[in-house]
């Protein structure tokens, strides 16, 4: 039937494409769940960590289990759609050659939709800067960003990040640590000389990203915290080992005929949640960047 096809084309171009969507999340271990309704909390299984421990040449105790842990999250925040296709581009999804293709028809519709959703999640994860384990400010005020600041800021979180617990501990991971940043921060940084927009080393491009300097991918947000007008809340943390996401895997989607049309409608909804179960992996700063330009002789 037409309009199952459309049904669970849809949900195969939400579930194709949404991570790529996701800028904050990327410091996120987000698990899809099913069958779940608004107010669940669900389980999601954080990645393992092994102990080291010193060698005396002699035979190796038993193998101990990996150690995960195990963050709740509720998923108590959602995002709605309802549309009209018409028939004709119902058409054409139907007579695409391949499910691949079907799929990638379907997003030309549904790319609105999926960037919504993953902005709304992007957006609550960036609301959990208050459980950040490494904080910087100005004495309780905001730092009034300059170049120099931008890039020294970096510098001090890949310092702080390193020294870890101070107790052997580093919450440094060489090639896995983001920083995200606001536009208007990403605007300072596009002063420095020695800051370049490059894209080598990257198998695959994060959507965001612009650079690397202090050894932090950098990526650009516009779902910064920003709790007052101008001061914001950039993050810092390791990808996918900081955060938590639990995302509704059934979007729940069905399909009718109003009156007086013979067009198809489609309707139905994504549950979320998310939280910061490893607060120690994650940094942030209060800043405030106004944007100027420099002056001109």
């Amino acid at each position: 039937m037409l309009e199952n096809l459309i049904i669970d084309t849809f949900s195969q171009a939400f579930k194709k494409n949404f991570y790529n969507e996701l800028v904050i999340g990327k410091l996120a271990h987000t698990e899809f769940k099913d069958g779940v309704k608004k107010g669940d909390e669900v389980n999601v299984v954080m990645p393992g960590t092994v102990t080291m421990f010193d060698f005396d040449g002699k035979e190796l105790n038993d193998a101990e289990m990996a150690t995960t842990s195990t963050t709740k999250v509720k998923l108590n925040k959602g995002k709605a759609f309802h549309f009209e296709l018409a028939q004709v581009e119902a058409k054409r999804i139907d007579n695409a050659p391949d499910m691949d293709q079907q799929a990638d028809i379907a997003q030309d519709y549904t790319n609105d939709a999926i960037k919504q959703f993953a902005a709304g999640v992007d957006a609550s994860f960036g609301q959990l800067y208050t459980r950040a384990g490494h904080y910087l400010d100005d004495d309780g005020k905001a730092i009034t960003l300059d170049a120099n600041y931008a890039k020294e800021i970096l510098a001090y979180m890949q310092a702080e990040f390193q020294r870890g617990d101070r107790k052997g501990h580093t919450d440094w991971i060489d090639g896995s640590m983001i920083c995200i940043v606001p536009p208007e921060y990403q605007f300072y940084l596009g002063k420095l000389d020695d800051f370049k927009y490059v894209e080598s080393g990257h198998e695959k491009m994060e959507k965001g990203y612009i650079g690397k300097l202090c050894g932090w991918d950098i990526l650009v947000s516009n779902n910064i915290a920003q709790p007052e007008p101008g001061v914001f809340y950039p993050l810092f943390g390791i990808k996918g080992k900081t955060l938590a996401g639990g995302i509704s895997s059934n979007l729940n989607t069905q399909s009718y005929v109003p009156d007086k049309s013979f067009n198809t409608c489609y309707k139905g909804y994504g549950l979320y949640g998310v939280g910061a179960p490893r607060a120690d992996f994650l940094g942030t700063v209060k800043v405030s960047a106004p944007l100027e330009l420099s002056s001109r002789a």
